[in-house]
Parts: structure tokens; sequence; C-alpha cells
């Protein structure tokens, strides 16, 4: 905290303070330093919107809203980590594009990936009423493309565009999952839910795209410098989480919980009730005849 003090009094000093440990390689800048700054306040912003919103939203009403909440709070601490230079380390980069040496590579980043991404496909799915089987299978999909990147952008050798193939599989199969199980879903609870989510999926699926292309001029290919590298994500993450969850949070507020299976006192939860209440009773009556 000390230095989000000396950033607001002096400057930006998380540099100096958490200097790169190799200080002649591909680092981060100040300049990057202040971008990450920038985003964390957003998200530590969004955390705190998401938070009073919730306060207006009836009890049984919350779930997408806890799981929002929780998003931007991992990713306002993700930025914090990367602001103060910390959670990283160094991998000799293949190509000299942007300049030859080690390059400085976040594993923060794909940790906070790797938490957020889960709960906003989780948020997505709900919103479409899909079954939770089909929900758990896209979260260990997105999953296997956030381990596939980490893992590439450790590998310094041409073996790491192996891993960014898997990786490529794994959104490709998400992408699907979202086009041809979560659409039909979705168009089945109502017109004005899949308006919702056509708009909602097909405006991230566009972002979805560019995530590997900034991983391949970044990570991959050292193309551009670490600072670049986070302007381009740090733009990315701001449009999805606070762009496109914050457009299905809206959305979920103009139809009713029940529609989505989330309500507690949902009429499908009552139907299912009393089928086990009938089955119940027609097996005591089977037992005294």
């Amino acid at each position: 905290m000390a230095v989000v003090v000396s950033s607001a009094s002096g400057g930006n000093q998380a540099l100096e303070v958490n200097p790169p440990s190799l200080p002649n390689q591909i680092n981060l800048t100040t300049n990057g330093s202040n971008w990450y700054w920038t985003v964390f306040c957003i998200f530590g912003a969004l955390t705190i919107g998401y938070t009073i919103w919730g306060w207006y939203v009836p009890r049984k009403e919350r779930s997408l809203h806890y799981l929002s909440i929780f998003s931007a709070m991992v990713a306002a601490v993700t930025y914090f980590t990367l602001a103060s230079n910390l959670g990283y380390t160094y991998t000799a980069a293949e190509f000299s594009h942007y300049m030859s040496g080690d390059r400085q590579v976040f594993y923060a980043r794909y940790i906070g990936w790797f938490i957020v991404s889960s709960l906003f496909f989780i948020i997505l799915h709900f919103f479409a009423g899909v079954y939770w089987v089909t929900t758990m299978f896209s979260v260990a999909t997105a999953w296997m493309t956030v381990v596939c990147a980490l893992i590439g952008t450790l590998v310094s050798s041409t073996y790491k565009w192996g891993y960014f193939t898997f990786g490529v599989a794994a959104g490709l199969l998400l992408t699907y999952q979202l086009i041809f199980v979560c659409r039909p879903s979705a168009k089945e609870l109502g017109t004005d839910i899949a308006r919702h989510f056509d708009i909602a999926v097909g405006s991230f699926l566009v972002l979805f795209l560019l995530y590997p292309i900034c991983w391949g001029i970044s990570e991959g290919g050292n193309v551009i410098s670490p600072t670049s590298e986070g302007v381009f994500y740090g733009v990315l993450d701001i449009l999805a989480l606070a762009g496109v969850n914050t457009y299905v949070l809206y959305a979920a507020r103009h139809v009713t919980y029940s529609r989505l299976g989330l309500a507690t006192d949902s009429p499908a939860k009552s139907v299912e009730k009393e089928q086990v209440a009938d089955a119940r009773l027609s097996a005591e009556t089977a037992t005294h005849v």
C-alpha cells in the first residue's frame, strides 16, 4: 500500500520498490506500471459498483452478482500485482523482433485468468439455462486454454507453439459450446433472453479472438514490448469483464430468475419437488397394499 501512497504523492515508484530481477533485459516500464495501476482502479471501482448494485437486488436473485463481484475482485488483485511489478519470471525470447534477451512474463496474469474465466463462463451458462454438467465442461475447457497459454509462456523453445496450438484448440471447443450448445438453450428460454445472449456472446467472441493474437505477438513472438502487451491485454480484460459481464447482469435484471432456473422458488424446482412427493406417496401406497 506504500506504493499506492508514493504514487499519489511523488509519482509511481513501483519499479523502484520492486525493481526487475534482470534490469538489462526485456522488462516492464514505468508507463506500463502506470497503465496497470489504471486498470487496477477500474476493476476496484467495478467491484464496489457490483457490490452496491447487488444491494438493490432481491437476495434470491443475487447469484450472478456474487460471481461478478468475486470476478472483479480477483481482477483487481491481479492488476495490483502486475502494477507492483510482482508475480513474474523470465523466459528466453525465441525471437528478437523487439529485442534479444530474456523477456519478463507475468504468471500472475494467468492465475487471475484461471479464476475469472471460470466465473465468467459460469455466468454465461447460467444465463443460457444449460445443464450444470455442460457448464463444468466449458469451465474445464477454459482452464485448458489458460493453462496451455501459461505453459507456452514459460517455454523458451519453439515447443511453446505446441502449447499455443493446444490452447487455441480448447478455445475453439469453447466457442462451439457457446454457439451450438448454449445458444439453442437460450432460445428455448425466450426470444428476449436469446437476443441478450447473442449480443453478449457475439461481443465476447470478438475479444476472445484477439487474446491469442496478443499472445502471439508478445510472449510468443516477442514482437511488442511488455508494456504494449499490458495495454493490449488490459483493454481486452476491461471490455470483457467491465463490458460484456456487466451487460449480462443488466440483461438478467430484465428477466425473472425463475426462467433461468436460478430462483429458489422457481416453478421448475416446485414441479420437481411435487414429482418426488408423488413418487414417495406411490411407494408408500404400494407398500401398504
